[in-house]
């Protein structure tokens, strides 16, 4: 294992270690926004009552966190913990990444291309919903 090898290494390593550290603060943080905004709120188990999904994509979950509409404020830390959750999804698809560079650094072709269909499911996994 060369020098390039290792740093590579250490950084997939410190991708993982951070991609879900920042998931953890990230949700904690919308977690707590959230309980505080609805503590009083009555909970009944009774009947299922379904509901729309605010954060039907990424891009809606984040301007929602970011830029609240003024009848659903009381979301925004619903919009946090979610943003943690895609936090922590973008992790193994980031290391994915990672390894392709990797694998072109020794030009090892078909682990390039098994890892790019890898990455390409899993990124169309995430998007198609």
């Amino acid at each position: 294992m060369d020098i390039q090898d290792k740093q590579l290494q250490r950084l997939i390593g410190l991708t993982l270690r951070s991609g879900v550290l920042t998931a953890i603060v990230i949700g904690v943080l919308g977690g707590m926004m959230f309980i505080r905004s609805h503590y009083s709120d009555a909970v009944s188990f009774h009947t299922f009552l379904g509901e729309h999904s605010l954060f039907a994509s990424p891009s809606k979950t984040v301007q929602e966190a970011l830029h609240p509409d003024a009848h659903t404020t009381e979301n925004r830390g619903l919009a946090v913990a979610q943003i943690g959750i895609i936090c922590l999804l973008l992790t193994p698809i980031i290391r994915v990444a990672l390894s392709i560079v990797g694998f072109a650094m020794e030009r090892d072709g078909i682990y390039v291309l098994i890892t790019t269909i890898v990455l390409a499911t899993l990124t169309c996994s995430m998007l198609l919903h």
